[in-house]
């Protein structure tokens, strides 16, 4: 079965607005930045590290998000946070990511 002719137009311009209104992932760190030591996961069942992340985007700042460290090793933590599209997760430095409390820090 083919592609009607009819609605192929319809349908490639809905395909770029959808691309064009999802927003570019964050960046995440390669494996060869997580060093040699293996990365420590948080069990399943314990309750994950509460964290502030700074997460970098391809074409935007970097915005610090409250975000939760699921592993970590000496180099590399690996954070998610949610977002109104759903949960997202990337590998970031180390230094940018510290323990979060009640408040946002200044």
């Amino acid at each position: 079965m083919g592609t009607s002719r009819r609605y192929e137009e319809y349908y490639a311009q809905r395909s770029a607005e959808k691309l064009a209104a999802s927003p570019d992932p964050p960046c995440t760190l390669p494996q060869q930045a997580y060093g040699p030591n293996p990365i420590e996961w948080v069990p399943q069942g314990q309750t994950r590290p509460s964290v502030w992340a700074w997460i970098t985007w391809p074409h935007d700042a970097a915005e610090r998000v409250p975000a939760v460290a699921t592993g970590w090793n000496d180099r590399v933590v690996i954070v998610e946070w949610n977002t109104d599209r759903g949960t997202r997760s990337v590998v970031v430095w180390r230094n940018a990511v510290t323990h979060r409390t009640g408040t946002a820090p200044r």
